[in-house]
């Protein structure tokens, strides 16, 4: 922290998912540390937030990486893509970006959670 408090401009970009919100079926584990991450995003934005560090998150859908490859990673987006919409995030200080058609689950999540949870299981 010192190192960026040192800085003109800063950023610390924690990168959680769509699950933190939305679990998947065979993913309460995963899903409950990027819930985690979540909630520890949103506190360190608050005690950062009379400095010049910025925080982010990241919140893609399942991405195409040799990483993801054994849970179906194919069905995923391009990582080319999360890096596209984090930069035009980035870019213009949406500290909670959601890439990939994660924002219309968020907004239902937020509405009713119980319907988002069917709609994300029934893709």
């Amino acid at each position: 922290m010192p190192v960026l408090q040192q800085q003109s401009k800063a950023a610390i970009v924690n990168v959680s998912s769509i699950v933190a919100f939305l679990p998947g079926k065979q993913t309460a584990t995963y899903s409950a540390t990027k819930a985690a991450l979540h909630s520890y995003t949103i506190s360190l934005r608050a005690a950062l937030e009379d400095t010049n560090i910025k925080v982010f998150e990241l919140m893609p859908p399942l991405v195409d990486t040799e990483f993801s490859a054994e849970i179906g990673g194919h069905n995923g987006i391009p990582a080319s893509q999360v890096a596209d919409e984090f930069v035009a995030g980035f870019e213009t200080d949406n500290f909670e970006i959601h890439v990939g058609g994660t924002e219309p689950f968020y907004r239902l999540f937020l509405s009713n959670p119980a319907e988002a949870l069917k709609a994300l299981h029934q893709r």
